[in-house]
């Protein structure tokens, strides 16, 4: 062996270890989520799985989500009598437009020739 390379030990984990982080992979968690946050590669608890299958006996009771109230705002959908106001610039040319908001469609079409 060369003297730069890292030293691999072999890691031994107890069964009890073992057994726990095969609990904590419920239906819907993340088995490589909770290798990670153990230390483990996903594949080695992949492996612990299949050595100390999980009783099929016991039900999986799912955790109830957690409801959040909400307030929603209704939408106001009439028109206002507020101006649309933009500045362009376009080489040594400035305008300054002020365009009604109810006439939003006409002011796109007119932009757009405008930029073409």
């Amino acid at each position: 062996m060369n003297s730069s390379s890292p030293i691999r030990c072999r890691r031994r984990h107890s069964i009890e270890f073992k057994k726990k982080l095969i609990a904590l992979c419920q239906p819907g968690v993340s088995i490589s989520g909770v290798a990670l946050a153990h230390g483990i590669n996903a594949n080695q608890l992949r492996r612990w799985m299949k050595q100390f299958p999980v009783d099929a006996k016991l039900p999986v009771v799912p955790t109830p989500a957690k409801l959040v109230p909400v307030q929603v705002e209704p939408v106001n959908n009439s028109p206002t009598n507020e101006d649309i106001q933009f500045d362009i610039r376009r080489g040594s040319t400035r305008i300054n437009i002020r365009w009604p908001a109810d006439k939003a469609d006409a002011c796109a079409q007119w932009l757009g020739a405008w930029l073409k």
